[in-house]
């Protein structure tokens, strides 16, 4: 018979603490082994931004006149990018939203933007993919000339496009960016049965939806011009086959300046040419829209405010 005495006690208890420590520092050491040696997964790259800007003015008695202000500005970036052996998947999904008020007018929008971007590609050789793009587009809420207007001229999915097409890519870098897509489709979406009915943006009256065959062009370079500063472009067009001395251009101007890691500010300018956008036109410069037709249109936004990164 085995009796427990005071003696064997101690010594399986102190056994057992050696065990313990032995199975700790085992299991710690195959954990750093297994971080040195197992490879890194580097198949998917997730990545992500949030920017929220924000302006406020007010005035009290103020001899030189003005209007209280209020506006904000909201955007979210979300990146995810694959690559393994020759193949490779970027996609990119971009939200932003912003709205001012300005003394006793109701909130006008001063952004409104819904960007999907996938591509695939298949690696021929350093520099060059054999791609699949898709690029779709839309906003969040309704959009009016003036703010005071209860017309609206545009809404969720009305204008929407939609843009695919096989091509090829040149892509040196990562700063440098050339797609040419000679076969592709771009539809173009008004599911405001108001505004399809008035053929707004290119759709037949009868119908929600346009498609149109053609070349499509991406140009992307992006730069640290000097320290924490960076620029970027962003140049697109899409030429329909059975209409190519027109071109459909949307162009991206951004300067992005770092002030630290959570404050930021940026300059942007957006360039929009659409034979299909019939714009109010005061061609007597009497201050009375007589007519309709494509214009160039231009938007430009300055602004500082917080970023997160993840």
């Amino acid at each position: 018979m085995y009796i427990i005495t005071k003696h064997n006690f101690l010594n399986q208890k102190r056994m057992n603490k050696n065990l313990l420590l032995a199975a700790g520092l085992l299991f710690l050491g195959y954990g750093s082994y297994a971080q040195n040696v197992a490879p890194k997964d580097t198949t998917w790259r997730v990545s992500g931004e949030f920017g929220f800007k924000f302006n406020q003015v007010a005035l009290t008695n103020w001899a030189a006149g003005g209007q209280n202000s209020i506006a904000f500005n909201s955007s979210f970036t979300l990146k995810a990018d694959y690559l393994k052996d020759k193949w490779k998947w970027n996609t990119l999904l971009f939200l932003g939203y912003g709205i001012s008020k300005q003394g006793e007018d109701p909130l006008n929008k001063t952004d409104d933007q819904i960007l999907l971007n996938s591509n695939l590609g298949y690696q021929i050789n350093d520099s060059w993919y054999a791609t699949l793009n898709g690029n779709f587009r839309t906003q969040f809420t309704d959009g009016y000339d003036n703010p005071t207007d209860s017309l609206k001229i545009s809404t969720f999915m009305a204008p929407a496009y939609l843009v695919t097409g096989l091509g090829f890519e040149y892509k040196p870098n990562d700063n440098f960016l050339v797609t040419l897509s000679p076969l592709t489709n771009k539809t173009t979406f008004v599911l405001d049965e108001q505004l399809s009915a008035q053929g707004a943006y290119g759709v037949d009256t009868l119908s929600n939806v346009r498609a149109e065959f053609g070349a499509y062009l991406t140009l992307y370079f992006k730069k640290e011009i000097i320290k924490n500063v960076t620029f970027t472009t962003l140049y697109t067009m899409f030429g329909n086959y059975e209409t190519l001395g027109s071109w459909d251009i949307n162009w991206d101007l951004i300067f992005d300046f770092k002030i630290n890691d959570f404050l930021s500010a940026n300059f942007v300018t957006n360039l929009i040419y659409d034979e299909d956008v019939q714009i109010p036109v005061d061609r007597t410069g009497d201050g009375i829209k007589e007519s309709f037709g494509p214009r160039v249109q231009f938007r430009q936004a300055l602004g500082i405010g917080l970023t997160a990164k993840f």
